[in-house]
């Protein structure tokens, strides 16, 4: 599939929603240890769906109902860790590991077009892309 700038802020925002609903899921049950990181990845999640919402709206699109089955699988996951095995320090691999997934889907969603075609949503895709990757990198050295 060729992507467009509006497919991609689609696929980013998807991908925002799903990681939210997992980690709206986890945060009231995870251990005080990992609560302020969960927190802060909830913080900038929802920003970056906050912008991408208003970035699709100026492009005429709707964002609304962005959003897949993944958030619910992640929700459920989330949910059964914290039955078997509880939410502390080392759900922070998962965590990782579902943050670099975003990242891939950042990096699949500015695939295809240039910069040049759409500036201000290669911009905002490129500045979330940056923070996220900012955090799996303090994530990765914990």
């Amino acid at each position: 599939m060729t992507n467009t700038p509006k497919s991609g802020l689609h696929q980013t925002l998807t991908a925002t929603n799903d990681v939210l609903q997992g980690y709206d899921t986890m945060l009231p049950r995870a251990d005080a240890e990992i609560a302020g990181v969960i927190a802060e990845l909830t913080t900038m999640h929802r920003r970056h769906a906050n912008a991408l919402e208003q970035r699709l709206a100026a492009l005429g699109e709707s964002g609304e109902d962005d959003g897949s089955l993944q958030g619910t699988m992640n929700a459920a996951v989330v949910t059964l860790r914290d039955w078997i095995t509880g939410l502390d320090e080392s759900s922070l691999d998962a965590v990782l590991r579902g943050e670099k997934a975003v990242m891939d889907i950042y990096d699949d969603a500015m695939t295809d077009w240039s910069s040049s075609d759409d500036p201000e949503t290669a911009a905002l895709l490129g500045t979330q892309f940056k923070e996220i990757s900012e955090q799996v990198a303090r994530l990765a050295n914990r």
